[in-house]
């Protein structure tokens, strides 16, 4: 395909803004961390619907995921979408005057990619979700700053009572005692088991299709799940994620990285931290070892929903500041993840699948928290590694120009320029 020369190449390293860049390829990492439990278990043992590991290795990771990982990079992500939408908003604006056909044009070619993402890899994907609330977006970045930092702030109260609401679901459930049918397969499990992720007649069938095979019941499983993850999505988690956009498209518009708003950065990092950090260890605290009953785990899931988006605030001033005092442990590997964020997401997708499923190395279901959170870390190493290669050649990503090539209709000069 030949280069279109009009196509705007993307903005030089030095011209970025290197916060941004870093943050996002923290938040890569500390999501990976979290899908890690998703990746390799079933869905009932990664929702946290069974019972909580409390001892030895596993009661380590289960405290450390929860308490420093849970909902935190999501959310710091979920800030930074908003941010990237009205930069790039701003800047489409600046130079054409118009900007709403392209971003519909990004948001639908994003969609497609989720689509994809979650059909043929893994049912948690959250590409198709941003993309949606990428379209709300749309409308939404013409209110004013002031109202749309309310709007967020209302979002956020509404998954706040939506979570707290979700967590009493199990006092209306009925009772299950039923003795799993190791027999079962596919729909029939699916069936016997009333769609119930954490009945065990799912549970050892979940596994048996992402372990064993065949491809059908492993699109079943991953199908029906993504169903349920994009129903939550919709009724609950999606009020969060878009609260959080709206807060980064206002953090946009006052210039939160810019060098003038330092202060501002470090007053996000101390009160975002100083509340929500404890908050979240006291959350992880109570969970494992308190014994909580079912309103009270709805509670603590109501905090925990509003602690993560405290802390995640947090993390970008403490991330803002250090990398404006260049003071970032592992600044350039972090922004040069960043900077090819959705190929990043995608292969710790591909790596992980590989490792878990009937058509890799077979090991879903077989592998502790511990052993994940240890997998989750090579993963990202090794997406890293592979990222910084990339880079030393390509100005982009290849997912990245394949979404520029769709949102531009041309394409756009992927290799750098020669010195």
């Amino acid at each position: 395909m030949r280069h279109d020369p009009a196509i705007p190449a993307p903005l030089p390293v030095g011209e970025r803004i290197s916060a941004i860049d870093v943050l996002r390829g923290f938040s890569l990492f500390g999501i990976v961390v979290v899908n890690a439990w998703f990746f390799g278990l079933p869905l009932a043992v990664g929702s946290g619907q069974t019972a909580v590991q409390t001892q030895g290795a596993d009661g380590i990771a289960w405290f450390v995921v929860t308490g420093f990982f849970s909902f935190k990079f999501i959310s710091i992500f979920s800030v930074l979408f908003g941010f990237g939408i009205a930069m790039q908003r701003a800047r489409l604006l600046e130079r054409t005057g118009r900007a709403a056909g392209f971003h519909a044009r990004r948001m639908a070619i994003l969609a497609v990619f989720g689509l994809l993402h979650a059909g043929l890899l893994w049912y948690g994907d959250i590409l198709f979700q941003y993309a949606l609330v990428g379209m709300i977006m749309i409308l939404l970045i013409q209110i004013s700053t002031t109202i749309r930092l309310w709007l967020g702030i209302g979002c956020l109260a509404v998954s706040m009572s939506g979570a707290f609401l979700f967590g009493l679901l199990p006092l209306f459930a009925p009772a299950v005692g039923d003795v799993p049918d190791l027999t079962l397969r596919g729909l029939e499990a699916m069936k016997a088991a009333v769609f119930d992720p954490a009945h065990p007649h799912w549970i050892p069938a979940e596994i048996a299709a992402y372990r064993d095979g065949p491809w059908t019941d492993a699109l079943l499983f991953r199908s029906v799940t993504w169903g349920f993850a994009s129903v939550m999505f919709f009724l609950n988690y999606g009020w969060h994620v878009l609260g959080l956009v709206l807060v980064g498209s206002c953090f946009h518009d006052i210039g939160l990285f810019d060098a003038d708003r330092r202060p501002l950065l470090g007053r996000l990092a101390i009160w975002g931290v100083a509340i929500g950090l404890p908050a979240e260890l006291t959350v992880a605290g109570l969970l494992q070892f308190g014994e909580p009953d079912v309103p009270q785990r709805a509670v603590l899931s109501a905090v925990h929903d509003v602690a993560s988006a405290t802390l995640a605030i947090g993390l970008i001033g403490v991330v803002g500041r250090a990398c404006a005092a260049k003071r970032m442990p592992g600044a350039k590997t972090f922004a040069t993840v960043g900077r090819m964020s959705l190929s990043a997401y995608l292969l710790e997708s591909v790596l992980f699948v590989t490792l878990m499923s009937f058509w890799g190395f077979a090991q879903f279901g077989r592998f502790g928290e511990m052993e994940l959170l240890l997998a989750a870390i090579l993963v990202y190493g090794v997406v890293a590694a592979i990222c910084l290669l990339w880079s030393r050649r390509y100005r982009m990503g290849p997912m990245e120009w394949l979404w520029r090539a769709g949102s531009y209709l041309g394409a756009p000069r992927i290799e750098k320029p020669r010195a």
